[in-house]
């Protein structure tokens, strides 16, 4: 099998921006102007399918040279002060103030401050019992530059969220969690937005999220990650010829079948190790592996570390 895809990093982005380029074409192209619709259109069914609930949220002051560390879904935004991110099997990100990243999914990470630094961090799951084609199309990793530049207002929504992780239980109120799901739902829509706006989305992402044969096979994928599929399964379930199907999956998802089960079921992993009532080796068989070695070696690749010591960074330390 191929090995997972590299999670795409977000550059800085442009002062014009490769939308507002294709707009002014579009003016003087009909049929640039159809594909400009055609990619707005993409772009509402894909953030339609995304919705979010808050695993939890904090409020965090860090000094020069503390670290925070985490591994869940969600979005980490810093309203002062700069830090490096390091994210397993990827380069270091230099963060400044009103920078967000959005991770799409759990990845293991570190933040450093560089100076003192405050920050807003929320841990989210993505709400209901299927994944979506648009979010298993998206990077493990978004980054926004200048987000309190271009969305002032969402900014007022990031600052508000309230930061359950230092609240007693029985704090919250009736109706919080369903309040806070819409908001950071509709925070990491912007900040999808926006990245994808300033150019950094790659190429076949929206079509993944809303290619009708591909997306019948990813949905397939994830109701039986366990399953052992192969490419002939997968081109029926999506109504194509074996050939013509391996080839538009790569073209749709940037990878090979194979390696999209094997990113997916990493993705899984993450999902199911913190839950301490599971072992490594049943997490490991829900996954269709045969042994928990086999896993680990897969899961080792994946994010650096094995199942055991990214279960225990999960664990944070006592304030």
């Amino acid at each position: 099998m191929d090995g997972p895809v590299t999670p795409t990093l977000a550059q800085r982005a442009p002062a014009v921006t490769p939308v507002a380029t294709a707009r002014a074409s579009a003016l003087a192209d009909p049929a640039s102007a159809d594909d400009a619709a055609q990619r707005a259109e993409a772009l509402d069914r894909a953030l339609a399918s995304l919705e979010w609930n808050v695993i939890e949220s904090a409020h965090e002051s860090l000094a020069s040279g503390s670290v925070l560390s985490g591994g869940e879904a969600g979005f980490i935004y810093l309203r002062e002060g700069s830090a490096v991110l390091e994210v397993a099997e990827a380069t270091p990100l230099e963060l400044t103030a009103g920078d967000i990243v959005f991770f799409a999914h759990p990845r293991l990470r570190t933040l450093r401050a560089h100076t003192p630094t405050q920050l807003v961090e929320v841990g989210v799951t993505p709400a209901g019992d299927r994944r979506s084609a648009a979010l298993d199309a998206l990077p493990d990793l978004l980054l926004v530059r200048d987000f309190d530049i271009h969305e002032r207002p969402i900014v007022g929504l990031i600052e508000s969220m309230c930061a359950t992780r230092s609240k007693p239980i029985g704090s919250l109120r009736g109706g919080d969690a369903i309040i806070c799901g819409r908001i950071v739902t509709t925070i990491a829509s912007v900040a999808v937005r926006r990245w994808a706006e300033s150019g950094c989305a790659p190429a076949h992402w929206l079509t993944g999220s809303v290619d009708a044969h591909i997306g019948r096979a990813l949905s397939a994928v994830h109701t039986q990650l366990d399953r052992a599929w192969t490419v002939e399964e997968l081109a029926r379930i999506a109504a194509m010829s074996r050939s013509a199907f391996a080839a538009r999956f790569r073209d749709v998802v940037g990878s090979s079948p194979a390696g999209y089960l094997a990113s997916a079921r990493m993705d899984a992993a993450l999902d199911l190790l913190p839950r301490r009532e599971l072992t490594v080796t049943e997490v490991a068989r829900r996954l269709g592996y045969e042994s928990e070695a086999g896993f680990s070696r897969a899961f080792r690749r994946h994010v650096g570390a094995s199942p055991a010591e990214w279960r225990e960074s999960r664990q944070r330390p006592a304030a």
